[in-house]
C-alpha cells in the first residue's frame, strides 16, 4: 500500500470521527440517514486517491450488484430534460451501493461546513443540509462542529499530489461516474482473462 493511500486512509478515518462527534454533540439536529439521498443528485468529481480507494469497492460487489451497476452507467435518455438532476450512479433504491467506500465529499455532505468561499444571502460563510440543523441557526453552532471545509480540501489535495506522484498518474479529477466505469472494464478485463 503506498504512503499517500495510507494518508487517505487517516484523513478519511478523521472525517468520519469528526462526523460522529457533531452527531454526538447535536443528535437532534443531524437528520441524514438511509433513503434521504437528495445530495446523491449531483455529479461529484472524485481525485485519482479516491477513484484508487472506490476501485477495489467496485470489484468487491457481488456479480449481479456490478451487472445492475454497469446498467446504470450505460442508461443513456435522450429526451432527459438538460436541467434535470440526475442520481449517482452508485445511488441504488435510495442508498449508495459503496456508502462504505464514498469519498469525503460524501461523507462531509449535509454537515455543517465554514469556508471564505460560501457566501450566503446573510453574509455568513457556513452552510448545511436545509434539513439539518433545522432548529439551531448556522451562526449558533459551535465551532468544534463544524467542518473546515478548506482544510480538508487543502489536506486531500496534498495527499493526492502525493499519490500521483508515487503511482506516476495524472493529477485530473474525475467523475465517480468514470471512476466506477474504468473499476469495472478493469474487473471484466481481469475475470475474462
Amino acid at each position: 500500500m503506498s504512503n499517500a493511500y495510507e494518508q487517505y486512509q487517516r484523513l478519511k478515518a478523521r472525517v468520519d470521527a469528526f462526523g460522529q462527534s457533531i452527531e454526538q454533540r447535536y443528535p437532534t439536529q443531524i437528520t441524514c440517514h438511509a433513503g434521504c439521498d437528495g445530495c446523491c443528485y449531483q455529479q461529484f468529481t472524485v481525485f485519482p486517491v479516491e477513484a484508487h480507494h472506490l476501485a477495489p469497492a467496485v470489484t468487491a460487489l457481488a456479480p449481479e450488484a456490478r451487472q445492475r451497476l454497469l446498467a446504470r452507467l450505460q442508461q443513456d435518455d435522450p429526451w432527459r430534460i438538460i436541467d434535470t438532476p440526475t442520481p449517482c450512479v452508485l445511488l441504488e433504491h435510495g442508498r449508495c451501493s459503496l456508502y462504505e467506500h464514498r469519498p469525503l465529499i460524501c461523507r462531509i455532505h449535509g454537515f455543517p461546513v465554514a469556508s471564505p468561499m460560501i457566501e450566503r444571502p446573510d453574509g455568513g460563510q457556513r452552510d448545511c443540509c436545509p434539513l439539518n440543523f433545522t432548529d439551531v441557526p448556522l451562526q449558533d453552532i459551535e465551532p468544534q462542529a463544524i467542518y473546515n471545509l478548506d482544510l480538508v480540501n487543502q489536506t486531500l489535495a496534498a495527499i493526492n499530489h502525493l499519490f500521483v506522484q508515487e503511482q506516476q498518474l495524472p493529477d485530473q479529477r474525475i467523475t465517480i461516474r468514470q471512476a466506477v466505469l474504468a473499476a469495472l472494464t478493469r474487473t471484466t478485463a481481469s475475470e475474462a482473462r
